[in-house]
């Protein structure tokens, strides 16, 4: 998926809300990619310096302060942009079956490197109540989420929650939704308060 792939506008169904005025300054490239780098986010497979010289990364992290650089952190062999091993997205509009919130649950263990310490994971529907029922043990610990029954998109509400639950011994996931996708990334637990103010000062322009 390239940068652009990420950003990708389609409806999620919501009236617009009114646009708050972000900072007046962007920070550059470089000043993104330090701070990401001191909240736990290392380029891979490439320098700060390479990412840097990449113009067409410098347009789409001054159009997306630090979400489009999240995506810009990694290389493959190639020399192509892949995927940081910490961060990934969710389409809103892919989860939507019993299927897909285990399927979600194995992605995010994938991102957040806990797929070892993952046991059994099942998805069902309760259709009296009007809900999926996701059921899945991390660690030794199993969870019952039950995501509101929707055919259309996944239940935004219980996101947070499965992304905490499926995260690491002293990690934390940050989070920041752009139309119906929503960008997390998962770092070291005392990092993630500056992380999610840093990507929620900047959500406007995401």
């Amino acid at each position: 998926m390239g940068i652009a792939d990420v950003f990708t506008r389609r409806s999620d169904g919501r009236s617009e809300p009114a646009t708050p005025v972000p900072p007046p300054v962007r920070p550059s490239l470089r000043d993104q990619l330090a701070t990401l780098a001191r909240l736990g986010l290392e380029p891979v497979g490439a320098t700060a310096e390479e990412i840097a010289g990449d113009r067409e990364v410098v347009a789409w992290a001054r159009q997306h302060p630090y979400v489009a650089t999240m995506h810009a952190l990694a290389r493959g062999q190639d020399g192509e942009l892949t995927a940081h091993p910490r961060v990934t997205t969710v389409d809103l509009e892919h989860v939507v079956g019993p299927e897909s919130y285990p399927d979600l649950v194995r992605k995010l263990a994938a991102t957040a490197g806990t797929t070892g310490l993952l046991g059994d994971v099942s998805g069902s529907v309760d259709r009296a109540r009007g809900r999926w029922v996701l059921r899945f043990t991390v660690g030794g610990l199993t969870r019952e989420i039950h995501p509101l029954l929707d055919g259309t998109r996944a239940d935004a509400d219980v996101l947070t929650e499965i992304f905490q639950a499926v995260a690491g011994p002293d990690q934390r996931p940050a989070s920041v939704r752009h139309g119906q996708t929503v960008t997390f990334a998962y770092v070291p637990s005392r990092h993630r308060a500056v992380l999610q103010r840093v990507l929620d000062r900047w959500a406007s322009l995401a």
